[in-house]
């Protein structure tokens, strides 16, 4: 099992003014599935994983599954997580 800090950003609207909140969520890997906040993608599904930094303290993380990339916004490096989700598809 494996575990990365992303940030999930939320918006809301109250009393006629958007607010931005930034949410701090956990990519969790099991033998089984990559879990997030909002939902589960099981291993047999993700096809594979990738990254991009966006600044020098600032990465992307890609899920590539196959119902699409889904992006996690994460301050740590993802190295090692994406090495050991391919430990794990081997």
């Amino acid at each position: 099992m494996a575990v990365i800090r992303y940030i999930r950003t939320e918006r809301s609207i109250r009393r006629l003014q958007q607010r931005t909140e930034d949410v701090e969520c956990e990519l969790i890997l099991t033998e089984h599935a990559v879990i997030s906040s909002e939902r589960e993608f099981p291993l047999s599904k993700v096809w594979d994983m990738s990254s991009r930094a966006a600044t020098s303290r600032c990465w992307f993380l890609y899920l590539h599954t196959d119902e699409g990339v889904f992006a996690f916004r994460t301050e740590e490096q993802p190295e090692r997580f994406i090495g050991l989700y391919r430990k794990m598809k081997e």
